[in-house]
């Protein structure tokens, strides 16, 4: 069992990303870069994709296609784990036929997404729950669950990934789409400062390598299927991109300074922002979509 400073912790922890997300939220729909999509995850730019609304539903597809044949038309249940605004869940129950929940720990997210299913139609068919993700009840379970860009939140993937396992039907897949970690320069003090001002910024419980993921769902029960890197179809050092980081560096010069800016959830994403460039484009961090299977 954990010792109370844990549960304090991780209590806190999810508080403070609940706050950072309430806070953003609505910014991340007016300038991030999916805002066409209204979404707010990050364009991949594959081949074939010709502008900013097909690189923000690129993710969509690949996910779409990953679930082909593992949930039933109609009766099938899906998850969709750290939800946002809901655009992934409409995107699931259109090309699924089935009934999408999605999870998210925001109120502002949990209010624009009811909204959303309302303005589509689909209330018989999607719902939001505003709870904390590893916090699901057992009942019921499910043929999918999916989690774009969401579980790096999670202050203990090592706690996360077996609550999930156990809520997916046997045969039923786990789709994660986030940042991971690589060994590439490890205890280098430039990559460790990266690293740190990543998890601060964008409120991140803990970083793992794919091998470590792998493990963790083994020992639950869930089988890596795909680990597939998209990391060169992700747009770095765009002219925003670079207009942050001038700013960060102008403004968090000092780390006394830093750190107290980083408590505020503009400045935590742009410090967070900043840092995750910098991690994807020397490859301390990867942009990867994995598939794990219950067996």
């Amino acid at each position: 069992m954990r010792s109370k400073s844990l549960e304090s912790a991780a209590t806190e922890h999810v508080s403070r990303v609940a706050d950072y997300y309430d806070a953003n939220t609505r910014r991340f729909l007016r300038f991030g870069e999916s805002s066409s999509n209204d979404a707010i995850h990050r364009g991949l730019w594959m081949p074939g994709v010709t502008d900013t609304a097909e690189a923000a539903n690129a993710v969509n597809r690949l996910v779409v296609e990953r679930l082909s044949g593992h949930v039933p038309a109609g009766e099938g249940r899906v998850l969709d784990l750290g939800c946002g605004v809901g655009a992934t869940v409409v995107k699931l129950a259109r090309a699924m036929d089935a009934q999408v929940t999605g999870v998210t720990i925001s109120q502002v997210q949990a209010e624009i997404a009811e909204r959303r299913f309302s303005a589509e139609g689909l209330t018989e068919r999607c719902r939001v729950i505003r709870e904390d993700f590893a916090q699901l009840p057992a009942e019921p379970q499910y043929h999918a669950m999916v989690a774009i860009e969401a579980v790096i939140h999670s202050p203990s993937l090592a706690e996360l990934v077996p609550s999930l396992a156990a809520r997916l039907v046997p045969g039923g897949r786990l789709v994660l789409c986030d940042d991971w970690m690589t060994d590439k320069d490890r205890g280098l003090p430039a990559r460790e400062r990266c690293l740190d001002q990543f998890r601060a910024g964008w409120r991140v419980g803990g970083l793992h390598t794919v091998a470590e993921l792998a493990a963790i769902g083994e020992s639950a029960g869930l089988r890596l299927r795909e680990n597939l890197d998209l990391t060169s179809y992700l747009h770095l050092g765009r002219p925003r991109d670079r207009v942050i980081n001038v700013l960060v560096g102008a403004a968090g010069v000092l780390p006394p300074v830093r750190d107290r800016l980083v408590e505020k959830p503009f400045w935590a994403n742009m410090i967070g922002g900043s840092a995750l460039q910098a991690g994807l484009a020397r490859r301390w961090l990867e942009y990867r979509l994995l598939v794990l299977e219950r067996v």
